[in-house]
């Protein structure tokens, strides 16, 4: 955790010194930095993955729901982070937008784990 914490404050006065001299890089190591960050969360993200894997087979559930699951997560966290460097350039509206979009593509990718509830409520009820 102190590496990360390292890093982040690496970046603080690094974007800090850019916005003031050269705004145009400042969106630039912001994204330098996610990529570090990912990298440096490899194993961790990974670790949870298979906890959610190992949990999933557990319990039954089919490995389609894992990946929409997943793909949720990361498109969760992409918007978050686009949203959140559109603010940081003043843009608000537009993070406004990437929120939106964000939220209507991880409708689209629930699609399957809605149509499985549905289906696993209609069974219910058909059953009683």
């Amino acid at each position: 955790m102190l590496k990360i914490a390292g890093v982040i404050i690496c970046e603080i006065l690094v974007y800090t010194l850019l916005k003031q001299y050269k705004p145009e890089f400042a969106v630039i190591s912001e994204l330098i930095t996610l990529v570090i960050l990912i990298f440096m969360l490899g194993d961790e993200i990974k670790a949870a993955l298979e906890v959610f894997s190992l949990f999933f087979e557990e319990t039954g559930i089919t490995a389609e729901y894992i990946t929409v699951l997943i793909k949720v997560l990361g498109i969760s966290l992409v918007t978050q982070f686009s949203a959140d460097m559109c603010r940081d350039s003043g843009e608000a509206a537009m993070a406004s937008k990437v929120e939106f979009a964000g939220k209507v593509i991880i409708t689209a990718a629930s699609i399957p784990i809605i149509k499985g509830f549905t289906g696993f409520v209609a069974q219910l009820v058909n059953n009683v």
